[in-house]
């Protein structure tokens, strides 16, 4: 597996100086494999996408908050004629996979629908664990308001879970370290300082400390801290970084590239 970091601020996109190295949009991560482009999320990062060439092309959405699929109406491939995309999702609020992509991509937000553009575009709602080609994908619900999905992705005895827009509770937090066990790579909502999260608890978002605990808990090889809050430049989140960075331990970079 290729991991490229190709947005990992959360809420909202940010630029400036202050947002180079971090990078400041929203959450998207391309899963490469010989042949499957998986993207999780579809944040404004998604518009960012190096050239996949033939490679089949699925997209998973962790939840419809407007950060993580705002980035979809302008992704290269949706205008690519006979480009076949899969684009996968829980139920969210009641609503379909197709139903949550069309509360942002129509009238009166967008002026077309999916069936505007020229891909060959399948929503596929969710309901337990699935293949994309030899990839093999499965989920956990997520502690978030309104709710959400942690995935992982599992392919020749390597694998990643996705767990952004987490809250940690002390009540739940076993089921994702259970979930977690011995991945290679645990992505982590670490939006908030610990005095932050006291602020802010119900917010649906957890600190660099909670991570830590859950990476060794759970036996997880690596982890990237994500979900940046649009507040915090380069400079503070390398401050937040410095209290946990080790060689397994970092926050999730701007075009970083991550191989299993």
């Amino acid at each position: 597996m290729k991991i490229t970091v190709l947005g990992a601020t959360g809420s909202i996109p940010v630029e400036g100086s202050d947002h180079l190295e971090f990078g400041g949009a929203t959450s998207c991560f391309l899963i490469d494999t010989a042949d499957q482009a998986v993207y999780l999320d579809a944040g404004s990062g998604i518009v960012r996408t190096p050239d996949i060439g033939s490679r089949s092309v699925s997209v998973l959405l962790s939840h419809p908050h407007i950060d993580h699929i705002l980035g979809m109406p302008f992704f290269p491939y949706l205008s690519e004629k006979d480009r076949r995309i899969d684009f996968y999702a829980c139920k969210n609020g009641g609503l379909t996979a197709r139903e949550q992509l069309d509360s942002l991509i129509s009238v009166p937000l967008w002026p077309v629908t999916v069936e505007g553009y020229s891909s060959d575009f399948r929503c596929h709602d969710v309901t337990g664990p699935f293949d994309i080609g030899n990839i093999h994908v499965e989920y956990i619900d997520s502690v978030h308001p309104g709710g959400g999905t942690v995935f992982k992705l599992t392919e020749n005895g390597h694998s990643v879970v996705y767990a952004t827009d987490y809250e940690y509770d002390e009540e739940r937090i076993g089921e994702l370290i259970s979930f977690a066990k011995d991945c290679d790579l645990l992505f982590f909502d670490a939006q908030y300082t610990d005095d932050e999260f006291e602020a802010r608890k119900g917010f649906g978002h957890s600190t660099p400390a909670q991570g830590m605990l859950v990476m060794n808990e759970s036996g997880a090889k690596s982890i990237r801290f994500v979900h940046h809050d649009p507040r915090h430049g380069d400079e503070f989140l390398k401050k937040m970084e410095d209290v946990i960075r080790s060689d397994k331990a970092r926050f999730a970079r701007k075009d970083e590239v991550i191989i299993l």
